[in-house]
């Protein structure tokens, strides 16, 4: 930690230093002398800490693994009513403070993998988990309601008043002027159903996530995690290469191993054919309206849908029509391309807009298949990272990646991956802390929904030439009747 190595807690000794400030757990029990609540600090016992943000789920979830020889699980006791109090941060820059004084401490809510420590038997490991206060809320309480109008009031309601969450939330201003009746929900599950009808105001998009940070709630659209008021890339909160660190001996340079990444792997950086079935590139809709009584097909064609939206990649700052996932070539000899074929996947949607006076429901078209494709290009790309700790870094946020072609090109001399490497979206982010190896470091998830340079296009058919048989069709029995004439049985 650098609070061991310096006396000042705001210089970064070497890439991996840490403040950890207080690990704490506060008893639901009162000490009758004191007026105030049991706490212990286990902040001496304790071995490691992980906090996960993600973008996909509402709150902050974490655990911490303790070297326990004082049983403290059974003498606060540890039984789910706990809070937790916990403050660690990147030397010189702002971080976690889980804490009374500065935000809201956690909830414990279990404990497990508890074991005897085979060397000393009077001591042993547990983890401890521990979770955002909503999460309780969220779990006690249900909606039975209607929310009319602007999405992120009803958001913003819930929060407040079903969740009782205190905490700042950041929101994207929506065009959704509906009426959504909630069917007797948990409120995160109420959210989620309000998210999936919001429309922003300043992207063509559909769909929005609403998720935790250390910073507090943010209720948004994807697009808006890849662009500023609808006008420019959003730029890159931080740079990232694949490199050798500095080694012992050398002299260091801190910021530079920072931007290191220690190691990376790509889950499904192709599967077309997963996402030509899912309907990622192409789709039809067939949607019913039962006031109007009509039926209306819409196609959607990821091409030319593509540069109508912000991506992670972009050009001098704006849209770009060219750099899609999906490169420009006729497939086979239909003379089109596969973001053409749209009955790769058929969908039915009920679209009845005219069921309140002053309210109408969002029509389906604008934002059904476009947030369908959205979603599937989000599992598509996938980049594992796992770097050094910064506590600058939160899910939603742009980063950069370097790294280089895999292939020999010269002496000293690396070529930059001219498709992968460029700009990601952080979908997921785990703080992971050793307190016994003195390190912190991150495993960060995330993606990229377009390629750094744009991929050759290529108009001509481009068919390779099959055998073909003089009778493509022909009958089984009659090569049946062929072999009993040449008297296989008689060796059988």
């Amino acid at each position: 930690m650098a609070d061991l190595i310096t006396n000042n807690p705001n210089i970064i000794e070497q890439a991996g230093d840490f403040n950890l400030n207080k690990v704490n757990l506060i008893s639901y029990r009162f000490d009758g002398e004191e007026g105030a609540p049991y706490e212990i600090d286990i902040k001496p016992i304790t071995v490691n800490i992980q906090v996960v943000e993600d973008i996909h789920k509402a709150c902050l979830m974490g655990s911490i693994t303790v070297y326990d020889s004082q049983d403290v699980r059974t003498v606060l006791p540890i039984t789910g009513l706990e809070k937790l109090e916990l403050s660690f941060n990147t030397p010189g820059m702002p971080g976690v403070h889980a804490v009374r004084d500065e935000g809201f401490p956690f909830n414990v809510y279990k404990i497990e993998a508890v074991t005897a420590d085979k060397v000393n038997p009077r001591a042993q490991y547990y983890k401890i988990y521990f979770c955002s206060n909503e999460m309780y809320h969220n779990t006690i309480n249900r909606v039975s309601r209607s929310y009319a109008g602007l999405i992120e009031y009803g958001v913003e309601d819930l929060l407040r008043n079903k969740l009782k969450s205190k905490k700042k939330l950041y929101y994207e201003p929506t065009r959704s002027n509906t009426k959504i009746i909630i069917p007797n929900l948990q409120p995160l599950e109420a959210i989620d159903m309000l998210s999936e009808k919001a429309l922003s105001g300043a992207y063509k998009n559909g769909g929005y996530h609403f998720y935790e940070t250390t910073n507090g709630f943010y209720f948004r659209s994807i697009e808006s995690m890849l662009a500023i008021g609808g006008a420019a890339a959003r730029p890159s909160a931080y740079k990232f290469n694949y490199q050798i660190t500095n080694t012992q001996g050398k002299v260091k340079d801190v910021a530079n191993d920072l931007k290191s990444v220690i190691r990376y792997h790509f889950e499904r950086p192709t599967n077309l054919l997963y996402n030509l079935n899912e309907g990622m590139f192409a789709s039809k809709m067939v949607s019913s309206d039962l006031y109007n009584k009509t039926i209306t097909t819409t196609n959607y064609d990821y091409n030319d849908e593509f540069g109508k939206s912000f991506h992670t990649e972009h050009e001098n700052g704006e849209k770009t029509p060219l750099k899609s996932l999906l490169p420009r070539a006729f497939f086979e000899d239909t003379g089109k391309y596969l973001s053409s074929m749209y009955d790769s996947r058929i969908m039915h949607y009920s679209n009845t807009q005219e069921i309140y006076n002053d309210y109408k429901d969002i029509d389906a078209k604008d934002y059904v298949q476009n947030r369908h494709s959205q979603l599937l290009s989000m599992s598509n790309v996938n980049l594992n990272l796992v770097t050094y700790g910064n506590t600058l870094l939160h899910a939603g946020d742009i980063i950069n990646f370097d790294f280089p072609l895999m292939r020999p090109v010269g002496e000293d001399v690396l070529e930059s991956n001219p498709y992968w490497g460029g700009r990601y979206l952080i979908l997921a982010l785990k703080h992971n802390i050793s307190v016994v190896d003195n390190i912190h470091e991150m495993n960060i998830k995330c993606m990229k929904d377009a390629v750094r340079n744009v991929y050759t296009s290529e108009t001509n058919t481009n068919t390779i030439k099959t055998q073909e048989y003089g009778s493509p069709v022909e009958n089984i029995d009659s090569k049946d009747n062929d072999m009993l004439n040449l008297d296989i049985l008689e060796d059988i």
